[in-house]
């Protein structure tokens, strides 16, 4: 591949840009040093680098706003390209004041609009400009910048406000990885209490020191690394002249992500099943001419940016179990876990978003589809009694738009990471003789596990049991041809007042997953010597279609269809379409997305244990499904 090329951002007040460049040069990359107007005149100019850097200065921090006038100028004027580099999982590192600048740019610790109105760097709590060698330790994280550093390092603060304030909840932010740096007194952080003044010179909560966002190419850290990349710059001249200092780390982290970001050798733009690429391989016509191939609608190089974009965000979602590698034609499993179990039975489901997606290519919202076809998978493995091991995906287009289908794998990484499950593979298509322009069609499959002897059929449910109901979040996967009729003549901007948001926020939100309350809601009735009977997963059919699913041959369940409040989607959805209520409760879940069958006795203690579970029905004598 070319030369990596990194970009040292000058802008009024910045005094730390030099030695910036010079520890990006250092690991390797071709450096520049631009200034913000040059780079606003020329916007487009930004992706051409493979890597941001924001060094720090200002002459005391951002007393002087010059931190916020420079995030406030980005955003005016490279915002669209900005956003892009970092969909593009491009690193990005903002150093001291540079990490103040990320924060007011809303790209840490999360990208939203309220994320420079939840986080800060303020005054530090001494009040004192701090200026000393403190001690870090690396935490578990997806940020790249602190990949392998295993010890406690050293490196240099001087700030005067570098203590960062958050609004939101900070446990979630450690519990996601999103802190992967702290200050510490030289012992394992995780093992000590926290770290007091001096060692935490900003007084930061969590002794916090650096912030990533949640895919990890994010990072802005209060310490300098770039004043440490030789042990000749420490007061105690530790080791010889020409051995690096710990802050070359930070640097060669940078460089060598951004080497497997833009690597081109070797992986020819497919997805393979691995464990960096998605497992996704592009359907290509190695035989073909790119140039003949490119003339038939599908274009390989989109192919191999898409692959590229994407591998960060599998990766993320994997543990030590997967074992393929780059470049592997199948995804490899570790089952040796398996072996613990005593009659473990393998769960495998396959199913599709279907005609949600139309409404996300609609909308050009593609950050939560992802989400609706791993969460589906997850709850239909949950209504066997199975929790998941992994998850495999398979997109197709009409024309391969490598952001889009990167947000959208992303969308899938991260439901996959959150319900503990590997995304261990799955493909990228590209066939714009098969689908419709701008179409996309996303599937999956899932494969979990169970102990054969806990595998649930609904065989042991009997007249006299409780149906309890789980809310959804919305239509979650199914009756969206149905609903997309319905709307049809309404803008996904419009607002109705019984819903009190857009029609594309009601529309688009994601399938709801229930590992969580599922999984809670089993081991609190373990431990009590109680059990589920049965579970439905309200999806296409309704009531009716999936409740018959689990149900003994002689029982009959009777749902009470005003035992819960239906939501205002479906309410209104009735009120415009007209739709008798039969039909309605067979096409849609109105409210309730999966149903557990309970004993009585147990169905009191599981709702002791889950409140938001709400008794919808009983099991009595008879065949079917009735709607009262």
């Amino acid at each position: 591949m070319g030369t990596l090329r990194a970009l040292v951002l000058r802008a009024p007040g910045i005094n730390c840009d030099r030695e910036t460049a010079h520890a990006c040069r250092q690991v390797g990359f071709e450096t520049d040093l631009v200034h913000i107007n040059q780079l606003a005149r020329q916007p487009e100019s930004l992706l051409d680098y493979h890597f941001l850097a924001i060094p720090g200065g200002f002459s005391y921090g951002d007393d002087l706003g010059a931190g916020t006038l420079l995030a406030q100028n980005l955003k005016l004027h490279l915002g669209d390209q900005l956003r892009r580099f970092v969909a593009e999982g491009r690193p990005v590192l903002g150093i001291c004041n540079g990490f103040q600048v990320l924060v007011r740019l809303g790209l840490l610790p999360v990208a939203s609009e309220d994320a420079a109105r939840n986080a800060t760097l303020t005054e530090n709590e001494s009040a004192h400009f701090e200026c000393r060698w403190i001690n870090l330790s690396a935490c578990k994280s997806p940020c790249i910048f602190t990949r392998g550093i295993e010890r406690p390092i050293e490196l240099p603060v001087a700030h005067g406000e570098g203590q960062f304030v958050f609004t939101g909840d900070l446990a979630h932010l450690q519990a996601n990885g999103q802190i992967p740096l702290v200050y510490s007194d030289g012992s394992n952080h995780n093992d000590a209490q926290p770290v007091a003044y001096p060692a935490n010179p900003n007084g930061s909560k969590g002794d916090i020191a650096g912030v990533c966002n949640e895919r990890g190419n994010v990072f802005g850290l209060m310490p300098h690394p770039e004043r440490y990349i030789q042990t000749l710059q420490h007061p105690l001249h530790r080791g010889m002249s020409n051995d690096q200092g710990d802050g070359l780390l930070i640097f060669q982290n940078a460089y060598q992500y951004a080497q497997s970001l833009f690597n081109e050798n070797g992986e020819n733009g497919t997805r393979q099943a691995s464990s960096n690429t998605n497992g996704h391989a592009q359907q290509t016509a190695s035989q073909q001419s790119p140039l003949s191939y490119a003339a038939s609608g599908v274009n390989i190089d989109a192919g191999e940016q898409a692959v590229r974009l994407m591998r960060e965000a599998v990766r993320t979602s994997q543990g030590p179990e997967v074992l393929a590698g780059v470049g592997a034609f199948a995804g490899v499993f570790k089952a040796s876990a398996l072996q613990k179990m005593r009659h473990p039975a393998l769960v495998a489901s396959t199913d599709g978003v279907g005609t949600k997606t139309l409404l996300a290519t609609q909308a050009g919202r593609y950050d939560t589809i992802g989400y609706d076809i791993v969460n589906h998978s997850v709850n239909d493995l949950l209504a066997q009694g199975a929790r998941p091991l992994f998850f495999m995906d398979y997109l197709a287009v009409n024309k391969l738009d490598p952001i889009q289908a990167a947000t959208i794998v992303q969308g899938v990484a991260n439901a996959c990471k959150e319900a503990n499950c590997a995304l261990l593979g799955g493909e990228t298509a590209e066939m714009p003789d098969v689908y419709a322009e701008n179409a996309f069609d996303l599937a999956g499959t899932i494969v979990g596990v169970v102990e054969e002897e806990d595998a649930q059929n609904g065989a042991t449910i009997s007249e006299g049991d409780t149906i309890l109901g789980l809310p959804s979040s919305g239509l979650h996967t199914n009756g969206y041809s149905l609903a997309r009729r319905i709307f049809a003549s309404y803008a996904l901007e419009t607002v109705f007042p019984e819903l009190g948001e857009s029609l594309a926020d009601a529309l688009l939100r994601p399938h709801r997953c229930y590992l969580p309350e599922v999984t809670r809601l089993r081991e609190y009735l373990s431990d009590r010597g109680r059990y589920i009977k049965g579970i439905a997963h309200i999806t296409g059919g309704g009531f009716k279609g999936n409740i018959s699913r689990i149900l003994p041959v002689g029982t009959q369940a009777v749902i009470d269809t005003t035992s819960w409040q239906v939501p205002p989607l479906f309410q209104l959805i009735a009120r415009l379409s007209g739709i008798e209520q039969e039909e309605l409760y067979r096409t849609f879940n109105m409210g309730i997305g999966m149903i557990i069958v309970l004993g009585p006795k147990a169905a009191l203690e599981a709702r002791s244990a889950l409140p938001e579970l709400q008794t919808i029905g009983k099991i009595t004598r008879g065949e079917g499904v009735v709607l009262v």
